[in-house]
């Protein structure tokens, strides 16, 4: 009979999967079927570990036996013989047990972050859109570091420690049961002021985990803002507001300082104790009256045994508060890698050629907020440029993101070329169905490394020939370094036009079957301009298009305009039809007949 699978994780606020209920052992369960490696070899690995403790218990055994044979030489040497061979199997155990479990912390923790990456880039687009990019990048990076620095110190020592309190416990209650049931009692009262200790100290890292979080989101956003802040002359607002996050991120960190303090002082307190009531019953039990029921040597070797038993609870102790930092660091990686994945892997292909588009009564919202689309009824056909129009806060922008299923119908239904859009496989949709954003995103490298970003195995040949295709020869010829021009981080070395040609050369390159196109409201110098309209019309011809157009030039060039009011299609026609009649498109026309001159260009950087 096969094991139930684990239960789908509950889901926070911004749609991530919440683990911040789950207990420790939960966590671990779910950390282990999120990294393989780790199961791999445990029985192996546990072997080794009781290899290491036991070795290292031999040692009071080898003095008992010592002491009580008179410490005369043919009771000696065995002994000594013994205890050197049980030092020698513990020091290679534990140096094979630490160097097993930092390659496996190693590679499993790689394999989470990982794991991680690909969730970010599977996760819903609504998700990913209201979780904080700090917050992510956080979870992939310093809190799976907080993890491999605990186990590659206090957690590889634990493992070897546990091991060693375990067999200590077996041969003191063989030496003498009664000897052993104080210490066992100071051990178990120890273990319950942990438990205690341990549900404070995990609510404060937690807390402390989301505020070191909140002061990266705030430092990165003051960062990659400071020309915005320095223009509009918030530095002081700005300034305040990051102190603030700094604060509260420094006053978390000091409230888990008094729960680790109580650890230290507990496990300071349990050694004391338990060495005074061994040594004192000890010495009773060996010399009271009757019988000894222990030896001197015995006696010698409880002491040992006591500390090896309680050295290591006291380590656990003191690590316990490392242990809980690590376990919350080990959480919120965990919920970005349990995060249901949006990803349709067993979908139905998208049929080859040219895409037509259905939308049937469909309604949309975000979260379980109000409808922003409703009842949309609209066919786009194969080949046709579709523009979409309408004021601010109009439903355009959601129109485009349920064609690119960045977010999912309330009602209704969508069909790419007759098949339901939910339904077509993943691998089916890149390459067929793009979309160019209003201010494209480039990664740091160069011109040419950007165009070819969606086309694997492109040429610098098969790149000039989609900038020709495009009538951009102009524009690259006024670049020196040609194909090799570096556009900077984010390609903020080019302007907003500049990127948007970039964006458009990559789409055609690819060759997709559909293109939305969210087009640029400013920043767009005049030139640029008429190189972006000319690149647009090559894009475009005889390619389903649907643009979310800023501007009447590009509405009076598509072949159909939707006018979008309150989340709904008020009107639809050709640019010259809608402008005759009195409706919202006139209205929107006469505006941008009287919208001032685009904004100069943001000129490259030499």
């Amino acid at each position: 009979m096969s094991a139930p699978a684990p239960a789908e994780p509950s889901l926070g606020r911004h749609g991530m999967a919440d683990l911040s209920g789950a207990g420790p052992w939960r966590l671990v369960a779910a950390g282990l079927r999120a990294t393989p490696v780790l199961r791999e070899g445990l029985v192996v690995t546990a072997v080794l570990a009781l290899l290491a403790g036991t070795g290292r218990v031999i040692a009071p055994l080898t003095v008992q036996r010592a002491i009580d044979a008179g410490l005369t030489p043919g009771a000696v040497r065995p002994a000594v013989a013994v205890g050197s061979v049980a030092l020698v199997v513990a020091g290679v155990s534990s140096l094979l047990l630490n160097q097993r479990l930092a390659s496996r912390v190693e590679r499993a923790l790689a394999e989470l972050r990982r794991a991680g990456l690909r969730r970010v880039h599977d996760m819903a687009a609504t998700t990913a859109d209201r979780v904080p990019s700090a917050d992510l990048v956080t979870r992939l990076t310093s809190d799976v570091d907080q993890v491999t620095t605990f186990l590659q110190g206090g957690g590889l020592q634990s493992v070897t420690n546990v091991a060693q309190l375990l067999v200590a416990a077996v041969i003191m209650i063989a030496y003498s049961w009664e000897l052993s049931l104080p210490v066992l009692a100071l051990a178990a009262l120890l273990v319950a002021a942990m438990v205690s200790v341990q549900r404070v100290i995990a609510r404060r890292f937690d807390r402390a985990r989301r505020d070191l979080s909140a002061m990266q989101s705030a430092v990165a956003e003051s960062v990659i803002g400071a020309p915005v802040i320095r223009a509009t002359g918030t530095d002081e607002r700005t300034r305040a507001r990051l102190d603030e996050a700094v604060d509260r991120a420094r006053d978390s960190l000091l409230r888990t300082l008094p729960p680790l303090h109580v650890n230290t002082s507990l496990g300071e307190l349990a050694i004391s104790t338990t060495t005074v009531a061994v040594l004192v019953g000890g010495v009773w039990w060996a010399g009271g009256p009757g019988t000894p029921r222990l030896t001197a040597g015995e006696l010698v070797a409880m002491v040992f045994l006591v500390t090896f038993f309680v050295r290591p609870l006291q380590f656990l102790v003191q690590s316990l508060g490392e242990a809980q930092n690590a376990l919350t660091g080990w959480r919120r990686a965990l919920e970005l890698v349990t995060t249901p994945s949006a990803e349709v892997r067993d979908g139905t292909p998208l049929p080859p050629g040219p895409v037509g588009v259905r939308m049937e009564h469909v309604s949309a919202r975000y979260g379980d907020g109000p409808l922003v689309l409703r009842e949309v009824n609209v066919q786009i056909e194969p080949g046709e440029h579709v523009a979409v129009v309408g004021r601010t806060g109009s439903g355009k922008s959601t129109f485009a993101k349920l064609l690119t299923r960045r977010i999912e119908p309330a009602e209704g239904t969508i069909t790419l070329s007759g098949v339901p859009l939910g339904q077509i496989a993943d691998a089916s949709l890149p390459g067929r169905v793009v979309i160019v954003p209003q201010d494209p995103f480039l990664f740091e490298g160069t011109l040419g490394a950007n165009i070819a970003l969606g086309s694997p195995g492109a040429t610098d040949a098969d790149v000039l020939a989609v900038l020709a295709e495009l009538g951009l020869a102009d524009w690259f010829g006024t670049l020196p370094e040609g194909l090799d021009t570096p556009v900077g981080l984010r390609g903020d070395r080019l302007s907003v036009g500049e990127r948007q040609l970039v964006a458009l050369a990559r789409t055609a390159l690819v060759g997709p079957d559909l293109v939305v196109l969210d087009e640029a409201t400013s920043g767009v110098d005049a030139a640029t301009d008429v190189a972006v309209q000319r690149a647009l019309g090559s894009l475009t011809r005889g390619r389903t298009t649907v643009s979310i157009a800023h501007r009447m030039i590009t509405a009076a060039t598509a072949d159909r305009v939707l006018v979008f009011a309150a989340g709904r299609i008020v009107q639809s026609g050709h640019h010259s039809t809608l402008l005759v009649q009195e409706g919202p498109y006139a209205g929107l026309a006469a505006a941008w007949d009287q919208r001032v001159p685009a904004d100069p260009p943001n000129r490259r950087k030499r």
